[in-house]
């Protein structure tokens, strides 16, 4: 995989989350109507919380950093919303903070965002992670965001009367921002619209060609079946179901969760579009317990069955927000590990 001009055998990456040091406490951006930051403090806390989260990633190995979804509380799950769920709605015209609640036991503590007029960018999102990992970091890293067709079944639409018009107002919305952050400099994104596994209707890819037109950055997209507070959502395998989807998709990258799956669905990924790379899950995030590089050097053995490494990328299955730090750290460190092991073998 090339990565700022150069090939990097088995290039290793986080998906987006980390946890935040105990001190930083409570939502660090405001919403529409706020300041960017909602005060002094809370912004010199949250860069030194980047600061750190950088500098573990690069301890670890990786070589795509992340800012670890630092400004989202991710010590507060299911406590009237979700961050991940609210905080581009709430930064964008058209919707206001709370509707009506979620349904089902696992979103029913959510109160979704509702729609009530036409979904526009006023203001930068990304702008504070973009200039915070730049001062943090002069490794590459990416800006994750949860994306349109995902956000569009998560809120409450009192204005469009249709789901994928609701996706489409997201998408123009944050084309807007990503065209935006690849002038301050940004290199890479993180799609995280994990829609597929329950549908796999193409006009999602329709959502991803509007999301990305013009961008010129690296993109990934990340593919799960649920972890919200480590919880799944989809039980069955999937991923011959979404193939078609990710052959049409402008993605450069696409990762999705193996290791917690025990590897069901690899044999699926013998007909991967050859003009993407895999990203393989090998860290399982829904289960704190550390697994050794011998583990992982196992699982990405197995991938490399499947996809050669001039087209792999390993990283944790999904996000690490909900663990400990150290846990995080330990899952990251022996996994940068694994991946200089089997480097070693090829």
């Amino acid at each position: 995989m090339e990565i700022r001009g150069q090939e990097v055998l088995l290039p290793t990456t986080a998906v987006s989350a980390f946890p935040r040091p105990h001190w930083l406490q409570g939502r660090v951006f405001g919403s529409l109507a706020e300041p960017v930051y909602r005060s002094h403090n809370l912004r010199v806390a949250y860069e030194d919380a980047v600061t750190l989260c950088a500098r573990e990633q690069e301890e670890a190995g990786l070589d795509v950093l992340t800012d670890g979804a630092q400004y989202y509380e991710w010590e507060t799950p299911g406590f009237q919303l979700e961050p991940i769920f609210h905080y581009i709605p709430e930064c964008l015209e058209g919707c206001t903070p709370y509707g009506r609640q979620g349904e089902g036991a696992k979103y029913a503590p959510f109160y979704r965002p509702a729609i009530t007029g036409p979904i526009t960018w006023r203001r930068s999102l990304f702008e504070p992670v973009v200039t915070a990992m730049q001062r943090a970091t002069r490794k590459p890293f990416k800006v994750a965001f949860l994306g349109p067709a995902q956000q569009s079944i998560l809120v409450d639409d009192q204005h469009y009367g249709d789901p994928v018009e609701v996706a489409r107002g997201f998408a123009r919305a944050l084309n807007t921002e990503l065209r935006y952050l690849a002038e301050l400099g940004l290199e890479a994104v993180q799609l995280i619209d994990v829609l597929a596994p329950y549908t796999q209707d193409m006009w999602q890819i329709e959502m991803q060609h509007i999301l990305f037109e013009g961008v010129d950055v690296q993109k990934f997209w990340h593919v799960c079946y649920g972890s919200v507070d480590g919880q799944r959502d989809v039980f069955e395998d999937k991923a011959a179901d979404m193939m078609p989807l990710f052959k049409e998709s402008p993605a450069d990258v696409i990762h999705l969760e193996f290791t917690s799956r025990g590897f069901s669905e690899l044999d699926a990924f013998r007909d991967f579009p050859t003009d993407k790379v895999l990203g393989v899950g090998v860290v399982d995030t829904k289960n704190y317990q550390v697994e050794t590089p011998e583990q992982m050097a196992t699982r990405i053995r197995r991938a490399l069955d499947v996809v050669p490494a001039d087209r792999l990328l390993v990283a944790p299955d999904c996000g690490l927000g909900y663990f400990s730090r150290t846990a995080a750290f330990g899952k990251l460190r022996a996994m940068g590990q694994a991946v200089e092991t089997v480097r070693g073998e090829l």
